[in-house]
């Protein structure tokens, strides 16, 4: 006959095994939850050259909760030469020397294990202070022949001393391409069809329209 101790301890042993049954059946039990989706932020991102910013990564985990995973995260920039990680999160952009284009971009990202983040397009460029725009040594008209022209760009910056050719750099707005096809480099080419017909054109820079337009005007 067992005896008021040894009833005891086999109802606590009982317990202590329908508590363990009880919260193994529990969904998530001893379970950690896991990262499901990563974003990174902020989106759209400019930066001036030479200029860092801390972004930041947040996780969603599998039981619907979330939190900043920046410090854990491994950050990626495709365009070391624009801009690169320097600590997590930290974002440098190259100084204005060192960018080939303007604005110059990357894409960047971050992941936590096997979860990465979707990918955002970060562009360097400088503060426009001024962009003018010429076209046969004149920056207001042109009246000629069709056939080959060059347009050219100058910029000034915010901080920088004097204008900078930007020519290659800027964003061409042609008003009538069937006279003048988009030209990327400056160097663009007239044709004959409309002759007579004034259209303009324009530039663009890292959100800056030209100050000038041009008005372009063929006589053959």
């Amino acid at each position: 006959m067992s005896s008021p101790k040894s009833k005891l301890r086999l109802i606590a042993a009982f317990a202590a095994l329908a508590t363990l049954a009880l919260a193994i059946s529990c969904r998530g039990f001893f379970v950690n939850p896991t990262v499901t989706s990563l974003a990174i932020g902020p989106a759209n991102l400019s930066l001036a050259p030479g200029t860092s910013f801390q972004m930041v990564a947040t996780a969603t985990y599998s039981d619907g909760s979330t939190s900043d995973v920046t410090g854990r995260a491994v950050w990626t920039s495709s365009a070391q030469n624009v801009a690169t990680f320097t600590a997590p999160g930290l974002l440098a952009a190259a100084p204005l020397g060192n960018l080939a284009t303007l604005p110059g971009q990357t894409s960047v990202s971050a992941s936590d294990g096997t979860v990465s983040s979707s990918t955002q397009t970060v562009s360097v460029c400088p503060v426009v202070q001024t962009l003018t725009i010429t076209v046969a040594g004149s920056n207001s008209s042109y009246d000629g022949p069709s056939g080959t022209v060059q347009f050219t760009a100058s910029a000034t910056f915010n901080g920088v001393t004097g204008p900078q050719d930007v020519t290659n750099s800027v964003t061409w707005n042609i008003g009538n391409t069937t006279i003048l096809p988009a030209i990327s480099d400056g160097s663009g080419t007239l044709t004959s069809g409309m002759t007579g017909t004034p259209f303009t054109v324009t530039a663009t820079l890292c959100g800056v329209n030209s100050t000038n337009s041009l008005t372009i005007t063929t006589t053959t």
